[in-house]
């Protein structure tokens, strides 16, 4: 075995690792904060969507954040779950930049986008970079 056949195999068992981990997190991450919105008991998120004027959707983007959170754990859905909350985080971003809701709503957003991003890039089915 060469060294760089070692180096390769190295950094793929690492990016193997990576990608479980990065789904475990978005997976508890969207599954609990898709459930509070579902259920709408927090009161900081019920009055960040009242901020917004987004009151009405807020069990939506709940349902569609858990349906996220499992389909990232499914290779076959992966790809596609990762788009889905890819895109609701950008709208998130948009969201809380255009009411006012900086903190701490829009750093989050920005974390789980680069989280969504990794995701697919190392899922490998999106060409990113």
């Amino acid at each position: 075995m060469t060294s760089s056949t070692l180096k390769m195999e190295t950094t793929n068992k690492a990016q193997q690792i990576t990608l479980k981990v990065l789904v475990g997190l978005m997976f508890t991450w969207m599954l609990m904060i898709g459930i509070f919105k579902l259920i709408g008991t927090e009161p900081a998120l019920v009055e960040t969507f009242k901020a917004m004027n987004y009151l009405q959707i807020m069990p939506l983007v709940g349902l569609l954040e858990i349906l996220g959170g499992v389909g990232v754990l499914l290779p076959r859905f992966r790809t596609y779950a990762a788009l889905g909350l890819l895109f609701l985080h950008f709208g998130g971003i948009a969201s809380h930049l255009a009411s006012g809701t900086y903190f701490p709503m829009t750093p989050l957003s920005v974390v789980a986008v680069l989280m969504d991003m990794c995701i697919l890039k190392l899922d490998g089915k999106v060409k990113i970079g």
